[in-house]
């Protein structure tokens, strides 16, 4: 293989490897809002269900 033609190689791997990356980083803080924002709602449940019963 020619030395440019790995040098070309290298960079795209690498540009796909960091775009993997950032997408599971995305990926991970949506499901983690996600997660809080579902907690919030439970609490807020909860607290409503506990004041309608006293």
């Amino acid at each position: 293989m020619k030395k440019g033609m790995r040098k070309m190689w290298v960079f795209f791997k690498d540009l796909l490897l960091v775009s993997v990356g950032m997408g599971i980083g995305v990926v991970l803080m949506c499901i983690l809002q996600v997660g809080k924002d579902a907690d919030n709602v439970m609490n807020e449940l909860k607290e409503n269900k506990e004041s309608e019963e006293q």
